[in-house]
């Protein structure tokens, strides 16, 4: 019910309470190319949207023997974020009758739970991280969140990812070690793979 209620206030914020100028600031500046005009935590946050979903591909393809199968939301994830993530864990993560084994394929899980996956996530993350060091202004973040509704809907998106990605770890692994470091972004949950894929080896 939780995740309902969520998804609904999450369509309503970004339909109509979302602040931002028309045109978009933001927006206008990423389709023309001009991403040294936008702000290094802005473009970290923008980035980590695309980071989130494939933490959440490997969870949820992993262990994916649920009522619905999981791929597409984790794929459409990719493009809309908990919009789509959400509707799932609202409806369709729900134990499936007669069904134990996993619906990805052998291939597919070896690669998803290898060493060389979870050290290209760990990549990616400390990659987007690195954009920081350009220097970044969280005054420069408060305008652009009041001037651009892509930074206000995906800043709330981010959260709401954070938030997932911590219940995904407990929902999916409730008998891993170190699930703490499931609350740092983006990297914790793939800590508790890595920690947990050592422990197994």
């Amino acid at each position: 019910m939780i995740f309902l209620i969520v998804w609904l206030v999450l369509i309503g914020y970004a339909a109509f309470l979302a602040p931002g100028e028309d045109p978009d600031p933001v927006f206008s500046k990423i389709l023309s190319g001009q991403w040294d005009d936008i702000d290094p935590l802005v473009f970290a946050v923008f980035n980590s949207l695309g980071l989130f979903p494939l933490v959440f591909l490997t969870i949820l393809l992993l262990h994916d023997r649920q009522r619905w199968p999981a791929w597409p939301f984790a794929l459409l994830s990719l493009g809309i974020g908990a919009f789509s993530l959400l509707p799932y864990f609202a409806f369709g993560d729900r134990p499936a009758k007669n069904r134990t084994k996993v619906r990805t394929p052998r291939w597919l899980m070896r690669f998803l739970s290898s060493r060389f996956w979870l050290i290209l996530l760990m990549l990616m993350w400390a990659g987007n991280l690195l954009t920081l060091l350009q220097g970044f202004s969280p005054e420069a973040y408060r305008k652009a969140f009041f001037a651009s509704s892509l930074v206000s809907v995906m800043t709330v998106d981010w959260f709401v990812l954070w938030g997932l990605s911590v219940y995904a770890v407990n929902r999916y692994c409730p008998e891993a070690k170190a699930k703490g470091l499931a609350w740092i972004p983006i990297l914790g949950p793939v800590l508790v793979m890595w920690v947990n894929k050592k422990k197994s080896s």
